[in-house]
């Protein structure tokens, strides 16, 4: 059964159609590259089906249940005192009321941070590109999610990073965009 399906799909910036009548079907355990020119709708189409925008035409249906989680590409980190503290604005990790599960939530953060080299003490405001997309990105796979949508996953990040971000792709049993 499909997670999502888009539906003849139509979305447009201004006058410049990005998705016209598109149709996509995504499935369990799918690892799906898009692939294009700046300007081509990569972000429109990620956006629809992390259901951030509504498509101009067309539906968007999404398996009952799912669990999303987007990182665009430059992520806005939350004013918080720290890195952390804004992951956590930005999850809504406060929001648990199951106090075990909160914690789990919280140490899964803190071993993406660690593993992912984010400074979780540093001031949100002040990261660089690279620092914001790595947080963004251990907030990701914290939360676990039963799909996950990167957009330019590699943007601001050095070449270890990047291997890094493909080892934990690889173990994730997750579907990817």
């Amino acid at each position: 059964m499909p997670l999502i399906t888009l539906q003849n799909v139509d979305a447009a910036w201004g006058d410049l159609p990005l998705l016209d009548g598109a149709n996509f079907t995504l499935d369990p355990g799918e690892r799906i590259g898009v692939i294009g020119r700046n300007g081509t709708g990569k972000s429109t189409f990620l956006s629809i089906l992390a259901a951030q925008q509504l498509p101009d035409h067309g539906e968007r249906i999404a398996l009952d249940g799912l669990t999303l989680h987007y990182v665009e590409q430059e992520p806005i980190l939350p004013e918080a005192p720290t890195i952390r503290d804004s992951l956590i604005l930005r999850g809504q990790l406060n929001q648990y009321h199951d106090d075990r599960e909160k914690w789990r939530m919280l140490a899964r953060l803190d071993e993406y941070i660690d593993r992912l080299e984010v400074n979780e003490k540093g001031a949100p405001e002040q990261a660089s590109g690279g620092e914001k997309k790595r947080a963004a990105l251990a907030l990701a796979f914290a939360l676990c999610p039963d799909v996950l949508l990167l957009d330019e996953p590699t943007n601001h990040l050095d070449i270890t990073h990047q291997i890094m971000l493909m080892e934990l792709v690889k173990k994730l049993n997750v579907t990817v965009i």
